[in-house]
């Protein structure tokens, strides 16, 4: 048995109240430690880019990363990997 609840891994962006929800959920079955990471395209507006990451903070969850530019198929592995380190083991 682990020590630490695991943390639970997640890239967005999502739209604010979808993040709430999803937060909610996963506290209500025990989670405790979210790390997120935000991808935008290049068009997202720094106002957007903001709000997104404002959105997250409020109910407690503190992105851990941010990048930009295109999607490729590579970007989802790279932000999970670069995620699952912090995580620690679980």
């Amino acid at each position: 048995m682990l020590s630490t609840p695991p943390a639970l891994i997640a890239v967005g962006p999502v739209e604010p109240p979808l993040l709430a929800a999803w937060v909610r959920h996963y506290r209500h079955l025990g989670v405790e430690r979210f790390l997120i990471s935000f991808h935008f395209p290049e068009d997202v507006t720094d106002t957007r880019r903001h709000e997104r990451q404002a959105a997250s903070r409020e109910p407690g969850v503190i992105p851990t990363g941010t990048s930009t530019g295109p999607w490729h198929e590579h970007t989802n592995t790279q932000i999970r990997d670069a995620l699952r380190r912090p995580a620690g083991p679980g």
